[in-house]
């Protein structure tokens, strides 16, 4: 069987700087990986400029990783060995849906990259009632946002990839949020801070967050949240745009809960 090429006296070495990407879990079940991947293959070839000898971590985006040297690559993808294979590190102590309103594809797109970055696990985009028209999703930004959660959660070393769903309507998305151990409303009126609800909480399961469009929650969705059992919070005095709030949140959850 070949093996990786000896370093520092061991078969395998552990690198705290190794180049993360997500591949289909399907490539990596053999020792000897030959991956047909394009993109892949310009990115570290081309853009990287990384050659045979040089190792990646390649992950399953369901939490394992595998630490591969590479030991060849061309236009269309790239053959290597797996040296070694161990649990994904990188994923929060805790487990987070953010149900995001849509917003102006350049906010839902920061808002949607920087949660990937802080830790949650699911996005799902929702239609509220002061949601614009030109806010709607079709089959090709919802490929582009998954590109977009990709790229955020190799760049961030996450180990297991989140996911994007399609958008819900307000109703469909409060009844899937309900499910979770401490489901939240981000609330701009006078409600509890978000401090005091995680505190009290003693870390659950599983959390869920809705936050709302530009134009505001309409009383009418704060009422049929409530009645979910969905509770309000605030993140204090000010009033933070509707991309900036639910990063906000997403960075408390890591602050309280590691």
């Amino acid at each position: 069987m070949l093996r990786c090429a000896q370093h520092d006296g061991g078969v395998c070495c552990s690198m705290k700087n190794t180049l993360h990407f997500f591949v289909d879990p399907t490539t990596l079940t053999h020792d000897e990986i030959d991956l047909d991947d394009s993109a892949l293959a310009h990115q570290l070839g081309r853009v990287l400029r990384l050659g045979p000898g040089a190792r990646v971590l390649l992950l399953d985006g369901l939490g394992m990783a595998c630490e591969v040297e590479l030991t060849a690559l061309t236009r269309t993808g790239l053959r290597g060995l797996v040296c070694e294979r161990r649990p994904a590190a990188g994923e929060p102590s805790w487990h987070a849906t953010l149900f995001l309103a849509l917003l102006r594809p350049e906010r839902f797109e920061w808002a949607l990259q920087k949660a990937v970055e802080l830790g949650v696990t699911r996005v799902v985009p929702v239609v509220f009632e002061r949601s614009l028209p030109s806010d709607r999703a079709d089959g090709k930004k919802i490929e582009r946002w998954q590109r977009i959660v990709r790229e955020a959660a190799e760049q961030s070393c996450r180990g297991v990839l989140p996911r994007v769903e399609a958008p819900v309507s307000f109703v469909a998305a409060c009844q899937a949020a309900a499910s979770a151990t401490l489901p939240l409303l981000l609330w701009e009126g006078q409600a509890p801070l978000l401090r005091e609800r995680l505190r009290a909480a003693n870390k659950p399961a599983s959390i869920s967050l809705l936050s709302g469009p530009e134009g505001g929650i309409a009383p009418a969705e704060l009422t049929t949240a409530s009645e979910h059992g969905i509770m309000p919070v605030s993140l204090g005095p000010r009033i933070l745009r509707a991309e900036t709030a639910p990063v906000a949140a997403i960075a408390a959850l890591g602050y309280e809960y590691g």
